[in-house]
């Protein structure tokens, strides 16, 4: 992919991610965060107005660390990430602080080659702040 096609993808994903977070606030929802197109999970990073949403992973076979930190207009009380391979879930979250984490070399060797997505919430009492989603290939 050249320059210009993917500074032309990522303004029509603006655009989407825009729309999407106009359609959920008016139907009770504060906001979503939109995954980029998927690529490897090498050093997938996204900063965002909703924060930050990281995976990284060194090389082919190496454990995967990742962690999704709202800013402080999305930080609330409680946070909740699944974490799938392959849509599997191999691991999941519920906890009053940002969610972040570490997949094992083994099971990132496992799944090499397959999907890894972590989806989560972020809530304050009763009220949903933010949900994200991010979606990567493991190495």
């Amino acid at each position: 992919m050249t320059g210009g096609i993917a500074g032309i993808l990522r303004r029509i994903l603006s655009a989407v991610a825009a729309m999407i977070v106009l359609l959920t606030v008016g139907t009770g929802c504060a906001s979503v965060e939109v995954s980029p197109p998927i690529s490897s999970c090498h050093n997938y990073v996204v900063n965002s107005g909703y924060g930050r949403f990281i995976i990284q992973q060194a090389r082919k076979g190496a454990s995967i660390s990742w962690g999704a930190y709202p800013n402080a207009t999305y930080s609330g009380t409680y946070y909740t990430a699944s974490v799938y391979a392959n849509g599997v879930k191999i691991d999941g979250k519920s906890q009053n602080y940002a969610p972040h984490a570490s997949i094992s070399a083994a099971r990132a060797t496992k799944y090499s080659g397959k999907l890894l997505k972590i989806a989560g919430n972020v809530t304050k009492g009763k009220d949903l702040l933010l949900h994200y989603e991010m979606v990567c290939r493991i190495m």
